[in-house]
């Protein structure tokens, strides 16, 4: 008698508890507060060390080498993020995304709460800007394990027809995490900039706790993909093809996309750093706006983000994925030099136009190109490629990016012409990469395209 053949266990097979905690309303959340967490955290750093922290840590500098010092934190912090990549990226891969993406957020909550509570230049001397780059680098080591775990969560839960809307999801917590950071600068800009530098900075990263622990209560309901839990059930028994460890497989096998990936993101997270730090450095220094109203710019900002993000996602679904991107790449050279035309009529609306503009451009990319560099890796090392090809971006464009920007702009920080010409290099290299893994011929991409149901994607997310 011929054994029928045995059906891979689908949603339905679940129990109705497991299947509820796999609905999008459910990954949505899970993926949402973390990626706001991490958002929210990096947005009040970003935020304080362009408006606080040369003052704080750095105040026997002179204020153009204190505000590159304070963005030098963001430089040497951020080599704790291809750290975090292959930790979290290890764990990910090896015991399953729930345990790294608890512990991400965690870590990364604790640091956050912690600069809250640092003491300044003036009552720990030079100990305080050392204790400000040791929890910076806790930070990033965190930050560099979240955002790679909650992209794979979504897309390897996401129906075949929904990679791309369920894949925004962490982009859209990223838009709702700094639209809380900068809303929260602005109430705590309010009282005025003395009582900002005495202690209203405090606030915003004490109340980060609030937002952990919220977070952490959701993801600890987090429940596998059956994908994920199919490949830990075949390496407990033996049987199995996961990496021992994923960054030496990554090294073997999927180095090329990994190079690739990281010059696609490049864009995304380089180009955020000068539409948000450098243009509120300069904003405030040179065209005379003030704290409150240079963080309301960065609200709305935050606002493209979380309503643009969806509607590209959709887009990506109908159009692929990596059309779309493109699209979005190729914008940033558009706007690169009106975003700061519009700022400098020294308007509160032109400012808000110039930021805005440029976030729309970095919206339209960064909403689907996690997904699409997704297919790029096999499931036995996907956490750990796609985690270290963002957070090496990372390390480039939100650590070496600012303190860069702000050297090109001069000793006076008043020349934003060559931080433009930045952008514009960056998106060539961005749209490069992309352009260069299209043609690429990678058994590693092939495979894991098929393994995370591409199969009714349009071929253009390929």
């Amino acid at each position: 008698m011929t054994t029928p053949p045995v059906r891979p266990a689908t949603d339905a097979d679940a129990p109705p508890a497991a299947a509820a905690r796999r609905s999008p309303l459910s990954i949505a959340t899970a993926t949402l507060i973390g990626t706001s967490v991490e958002w929210y955290d990096f947005g009040i750093y970003s935020t304080a060390a362009a408006l606080v922290f040369p003052k704080l840590f750095f105040p026997e500098m002179s204020p153009a080498l204190g505000l590159l010092s304070s963005f030098a934190t963001l430089a040497v912090g951020s080599l704790g993020r291809p750290l975090g990549a292959i930790l979290f990226g290890h764990i990910g891969d090896r015991y399953g995304r729930k345990h790294a993406l608890i512990g991400s957020l965690l870590l990364m909550g604790l640091s956050t709460f912690l600069i809250g509570l640092l003491p300044s230049y003036a009552v720990a001397g030079a100990l305080a800007p050392a204790l400000l780059l040791v929890i910076r680098v806790l930070q990033s080591l965190a930050v560099g394990g979240e955002w790679g775990g909650a992209v794979l969560y979504a897309v390897e839960n996401a129906p075949p027809h929904r990679k791309a809307l369920y894949g925004s999801f962490p982009q859209i917590g990223d838009g709702i995490g700094f639209f809380l950071a900068t809303g929260v600068f602005t109430l705590a800009s309010m009282p005025g900039h003395e009582a900002l530098l005495a202690w209203a900075w405090r606030v915003p990263f004490l109340l980060s706790s609030v937002l952990v622990l919220t977070g952490l209560v959701i993801r600890s309901r987090l429940e596998e993909s059956p994908e994920i839990k199919e490949a830990l059930r075949e390496e407990r028994e033996g049987d199995g093809v996961a990496a021992k460890l994923p960054l030496l497989d990554v090294a073997r096998s999927s180095w090329r996309s990994w190079l690739l990936a990281t010059g696609a993101f490049l864009v995304t997270i380089g180009g955020f750093y000068v539409i948000v730090t450098f243009m509120s450095a300069y904003a405030v220094s040179h065209l005379g706006f003030t704290d409150a109203q240079t963080s309301a710019a960065g609200m709305f900002a935050s606002v493209v983000v979380i309503v643009f993000t969806p509607l590209t996602a959709l887009l990506g679904d109908r159009f692929g994925v990596r059309r779309v991107t493109l699209v979005g790449m190729a914008a940033h050279p558009v706007v690169a030099f009106p975003m700061f035309w519009l700022a400098g009529s020294h308007s509160v609306v032109g400012l808000w136009a110039g930021m805005g503009l440029g976030m729309l451009a970095s919206t339209i990319a960064y909403a689907t190109v996690g997904t699409m560099i997704t297919e790029w890796f096999p499931p036995r090392v996907r956490y750990t490629g796609l985690s270290l090809g963002y957070q090496i971006a990372g390390l480039i464009g939100g650590g070496a990016i600012p303190p860069l920007a702000q050297w090109l702009a001069g000793s006076s920080g008043a020349s934003w012409t060559p931080v433009a010409v930045l952008f514009i290099v960056m998106a060539l290299v961005s749209i490069g990469c992309v352009a260069l893994h299209r043609r690429m011929t990678a058994p590693d991409s092939a495979s894991s395209a098929a393994a995370i149901g591409t199969a009714t994607v349009p071929q253009e997310t390929r």
